[in-house]
């Protein structure tokens, strides 16, 4: 039995200013699919959720519309007590705080997920619906989502779309390329593309160099074919040309015509053009003279309340060098609190060699009227060399590095205040929710970067496949006590 069709977008484009964003000739969404988009900041993600929900007229093109839809925006807050789901609510966990005139982004997503959940819509938009939650609610979401028949998904959280999707869309120079499965399964098709591009490269490198060498062997021929010996005079020259079966001349222009047709060869080959690839230059981390402590943080018998709510009360826990430390709990836990408590040393000792670096949710320690490189360069004790590879790595393309900040999309004023922190002088990275602003692309960046980093990292996270990927230790947070997970 053939699956309903629920959306049909036929002939995209999208443009703003003179910026084309999305340029498509057709996506389809049936009843059973559960699709995640994927792409780089800037793709197109969310304005396609927009042209898909009816809210956004295309340039060109038409979008067919067979149901319903229930559209989780990104950013929203408004919600109407009276018409929420009472069992959808006690379930998300919200019960109380519905009629509350002011709640934390944790709470806020879990309500608007209850009226998504509450009100049986035949396929949902939803764009970053995990942003804001603790573990517990990614949980909860992720078991909505599976017993959820059709939905397109925008998330950078990996886990969240391995557990819940079975095709990905990506969204590339507007263009849409469907993937079947979840998103490892997309990463590997990825991953072989990129290898057969690899291997149709060498393929045609090594046919254009055989063809070249064909090529200028017969030319070398024709030219020795044309000239007579040096020893022989031109009356011997006119008799070997006589007594000969085909003129010297036409075995030479014989000869011209076979390089020619293989120089015709050359030039109507299908170029295969060269896989990027960025380099993997690392920087020196022996110029930050790291400390050679065993252990670099030390909290004992630490209490701290906050307006009269106690957060820590005699709690204790230690860093290990060079170790990456995760720091894990429910919102409200205390998680930002102990990473503000390790930065300001309130109760707690850092040993003095280690030099601390974070990144400023406002980022204002960076000078928005100067180019990206010069922002980075104003901290590195890296060559520059380096800072240029760091902020490629991130991918911040050689252009993007000429830009002012002012200039830069939040996503990318973040990846520049990470790469200032890898190319400076200090040992000891701080980052809170890191994966915040974040495309995917450039979260797995991230994390290879993390992953090669030689000092000591204390993280906040809520992306599990991110804290899986680089954490060597974990901190978790409950009840005021802090518990060490090895």
């Amino acid at each position: 039995m053939a699956k309903k069709q629920l959306i049909c977008a036929e002939n995209i484009k999208v443009s703003f200013g003179e910026q084309d964003v999305l340029d498509f000739d057709k996506f389809q969404v049936f009843e059973g699919d559960k699709i995640g988009l994927v792409g780089v900041n800037g793709a197109g993600k969310s304005t396609l959720l927009q042209v898909l929900a009816g809210e956004l007229e295309p340039n060109r093109g038409f979008v067919r519309i067979n149901c319903e839809p229930f559209y989780f925006r990104q950013f929203e807050e408004a919600w109407d007590c009276y018409e929420l789901d009472g069992k959808e609510v006690k379930t998300m966990g919200v019960r109380e705080q519905i009629w509350q005139e002011q709640v934390s982004g944790g709470e806020n997503t879990r309500i608007r997920l209850a009226q998504l959940f509450g009100c049986q819509r035949a396929v949902a938009f939803l764009d970053e619906p995990s942003a804001n939650l603790d573990q517990k609610g990614i949980e909860l979401l992720t078991k909505r989502l599976q017993d959820m028949e059709s939905f397109v998904l925008v998330s950078h959280d990996r886990a969240l779309m391995n557990e819940v999707c079975n095709q990905i869309v990506e969204i590339s120079f507007g263009k849409l390329q469907s993937f079947d499965g979840n998103y490892e399964v997309y990463k590997e098709m990825k991953q072989a593309q990129t290898d057969r591009q690899w291997r149709e490269y060498e393929q045609y490198n090594s046919e254009k160099k055989r063809l070249r060498k064909i090529y200028y062997d017969k030319k070398v021929k024709a030219q020795r074919i044309e000239s007579k010996p040096r020893n022989m005079s031109s009356s011997e020259a006119k008799v070997r040309n006589f007594i000969g079966n085909r003129k010297v001349e036409d075995k030479a222009r014989s000869m011209e015509k076979s390089a020619t047709n293989v120089m015709k060869r050359l030039e109507h080959m299908e170029v295969k053009e060269k896989p990027k690839e960025v380099s993997k230059m690392r920087p020196d981390f022996r110029l930050t003279n790291p400390p050679e402590n065993p252990i670099v943080i030390r909290g004992e018998h630490i209490s701290f309340d906050y307006d009269g709510k106690m957060v820590y009360e005699d709690a204790s826990f230690v860093v290990k060098n060079k170790s990456k430390v995760v720091i894990s709990g429910d919102n409200g836990a205390g998680k930002t609190t102990l990473l503000d408590m390790i930065i300001d040393k309130n109760q707690i000792y850092v040993v003095p060699g280690a030099k601390i670096g974070y990144v400023r949710q406002n980022l204002s320690d960076i000078d928005m009227d100067r180019t990206v490189l010069e922002n980075v360069m104003e901290v590195s004790i890296q060559k520059e060399e380096i800072a240029r590879t760091i902020l490629a790595r991130l991918l911040l393309s050689e252009r993007d590095m000429k830009k002012k900040v002012s200039c830069l999309s939040g996503g990318e004023r973040m990846k520049l205040a990470f790469a200032r922190l890898f190319v400076s002088d200090v040992n000891l990275l701080i980052l809170d929710e890191p994966t915040n602003y974040l495309d995917l692309p450039s979260i797995e960046a991230l994390e290879e970067l993390l992953q090669e980093y030689e000092g000591t990292l204390l993280f906040v996270s809520h992306d599990k496949e991110f804290a899986q990927q680089i954490a060597t230790d974990m901190l978790v947070i409950d009840n005021g006590k802090v518990i060490t997970v090895l």
